[in-house]
């Protein structure tokens, strides 16, 4: 049986400014940007990038996470109250394609915050690392995103405000209530020993700030912010069916 060891670890953004420069469109945030970087020329990359099955699981899985959590039915950590304004999360492909360029260069670490930045927001990141002696015959996102989440055991409800930052990290950015986008790369390559699979989550707006607000404890949906809808009011208001009952759904901005 093959042998996996996995590795898991997060980040937070910090904001920067915008100046427009260079060839690269973020060359104006950083000229090491992450998404003007090509391919580690000394990577064997055997796979890469995610494909439409694999994008609808993945913000699946995220959305079904963040509903448990706002519907109050999280029973670790101490037991978390609902959330009042968690938001529904939807596919980012600019988050996807500089979190697919990371992945890229094979180099289990995170890119600096600038190194992700984009123009609408702050950018956080979880990335996931499995090493197996047999190349895996898919990518394994059930088991990634379960990993991040699982970190709720080792959360404390009295982190929700002032937000403190620890070692579940990957479990609070999955389920910060402001962050409404994500974007995941992938790549799976060969080393000496060992098929590396590669998993790269971008997030924005970016959570796990310190001394912030993870969410507003509060009957679910009771206060979505300006722009949201939730449940019937959904198609009362916007006649669209959110998939989502317990969740924000956002409907004007981007």
């Amino acid at each position: 049986m093959a042998a996996r060891v996995i590795a898991i670890i997060s980040a937070i953004a910090l904001a920067f400014g915008f100046i427009e420069c260079g060839r690269c469109p973020y060359e104006k945030f950083t000229p090491n940007h992450s998404f003007c970087k090509p391919p580690n020329p000394s990577c064997n990359i055997l796979q890469r990038g995610v494909g439409a099955g694999d994008r609808m699981k993945i913000l699946k899985l995220h959305n079904d996470y963040r509903a448990k959590v706002a519907a109050g039915q999280e029973t670790e950590a101490g037991g978390l109250p609902p959330a009042a304004n968690m938001l529904e999360m939807v596919w980012d492909d600019e988050l996807a394609a500089v979190a697919q360029k990371h992945a890229e260069q094979c180099h289990f670490e995170h890119d600096c915050s600038e190194c992700r930045q984009v123009e609408r927001f702050r950018v956080g990141q979880n990335i996931y690392i499995a090493m197996n002696t047999e190349a895996p015959q898919k990518q394994d996102w059930d088991r990634v995103i379960k990993e991040f989440y699982d970190e709720v055991s080792t959360f404390n409800r009295n982190y929700i405000k002032p937000f403190v930052f620890g070692s579940y990290g990957h479990f609070t950015q999955i389920v910060w209530a402001e962050t409404w986008k994500v974007g995941c790369g992938y790549v799976l390559y060969k080393d000496p020993q060992w098929y590396n699979s590669f998993f790269v989550c971008n997030y924005g707006p970016a959570g796990n700030w310190m001394d912030g607000e993870m969410y507003k404890a509060g009957r679910t949906c009771s206060a979505c912010p300006k722009g949201t809808c939730c449940a019937a009011d959904c198609s009362t208001k916007y006649n669209v069916i959110p998939k989502y009952s317990k969740l924000c759904m956002v409907v004007e901005g981007n």
